[in-house]
């Protein structure tokens, strides 16, 4: 098979691109292998970082019935045989293990893969484009020039980092919730724990989970409109400083200085005026996302008042902040895979250039 052979059989499936899915199969047959190992080490690296905190947390308390007992979630193995003084070291040994070659190795790795899928999508989107223009005359690869070197050089890096990194946060997001779910579950039923305080646990995260979610739906329209206002300045100043500088090319003649002087006093009273502006902006868009900074608290605070004024003992109270801590981990990924649309519609305004460009070239 010649070079022209293989090159068409690489391509052929490129006349279908009006398709997303067909041009997404077909990325995702050249970086099936790195990319399935990478997805592969994803769920290592989560179930490890899942398994660390809640394996202190089953040890933390000794009337927990698991206490003594490391889970590896589909098996159970009992660390303290014979009642053994030193089995809070293997426990410690294995938690060393598990970060180092469960969490650190596997990150490192994952992190290059990661990266390795995102250069061959690129290349192989480089290569797709290339491999129509050589099939076009010169003077019609002229005309498109523009285009093909902002597609190849700019949207092309941009999809192709954004097909590699969309579906792998998505899983490892969904991955997490599932080992967090797990996690409480297993200590909803494990655990002496009353339903009252159960119920108690629920209802107050419940509570402040739908705040944040009110807080959030109320601030979006305020903020949507503050950035409104800046993107409004930024253009302004934009303008006055291009009129400043177009205006210090004139002649240098008296009524000219007097307007450059004029201009360029207008221009700084803008930049301090702006800069004024903003300060309060950035003060604003923090107290509009205080609430990811005051929940975490609002659990430190429900468990000291169950501590001070219900809780039996200091490790029954603790229980109850893990609770509240698992429930609102679930919530925050959630929200992270929520996020992730505006990716999606990067991605998309990306792919949508690209598939301009391969319908353009082909049909010529």
């Amino acid at each position: 098979m010649n070079s022209k052979e293989i090159a068409k059989k690489d391509f052929a499936f490129s006349y279908q691109t009006r398709n997303f899915f067909s041009l997404g199969r077909w990325l995702f047959q050249k970086v099936k292998f790195p990319y399935l190992v990478y997805l592969l080490l994803v769920f290592l690296n989560c179930y490890f970082w899942a398994l660390i905190p809640f394996n202190i947390h089953t040890n933390f308390n000794q009337k927990n019935p698991n206490y003594g007992c490391f889970n590896w979630i589909f098996w159970q193995q009992n660390l303290n045989l014979g009642h053994n003084s030193q089995w809070y070291l293997q426990l410690i040994l294995i938690l060393l293990l598990s970060f180092f070659l469960g969490v650190f190795l596997f990150d490192i790795v994952g992190s290059l893969l990661k990266d390795y899928c995102i250069e061959l999508n690129k290349s192989w989107l480089r290569k797709l484009i290339i491999h129509h223009c050589s099939q076009l005359s010169p003077e019609t690869v002229k005309v498109h020039q523009a285009k093909i070197n902002q597609v190849i050089f700019y949207d092309v890096s941009r999809f192709s980092f954004h097909f590699v990194n969309l579906p792998s946060e998505i899983f490892r997001n969904l991955t997490v919730i599932s080992f967090s779910i797990y996690f409480l579950l297993f200590f909803l039923n494990s655990l002496n724990i009353g339903r009252e305080l159960k119920a108690l646990t629920l209802w107050f995260n419940l509570i402040v989970i739908l705040a944040f979610l009110f807080y959030m739906f109320l601030a979006a329209g305020l903020q949507k409109q503050k950035d409104w206002e800046k993107k409004q300045r930024t253009y302004a100043e934009k303008q006055q400083i291009q009129l400043t500088l177009t205006s210090l090319t004139w002649q240098n003649n008296q009524e000219e200085k007097q307007q450059k002087q004029a201009r360029i006093t207008k221009t700084f009273r803008l930049l301090d005026h702006n800069l004024n502006k903003n300060r309060f902006y950035f003060l604003q868009t923090i107290i509009f996302n205080l609430p990811i900074l005051i929940i975490p608290g609002l659990s430190v605070i429900f468990y000291f008042l169950y501590y001070r004024f219900a809780a039996n003992d200091f490790s029954d109270a603790f229980l109850v902040y893990l609770l509240s801590l698992s429930i609102q981990s679930i919530f925050w990924k959630f929200r992270k895979i929520f996020q992730l649309t505006h990716d999606y519609h990067k991605a998309s305004l990306n792919y949508n250039e690209l598939k301009q460009l391969l319908a353009n070239l082909v049909n010529k």
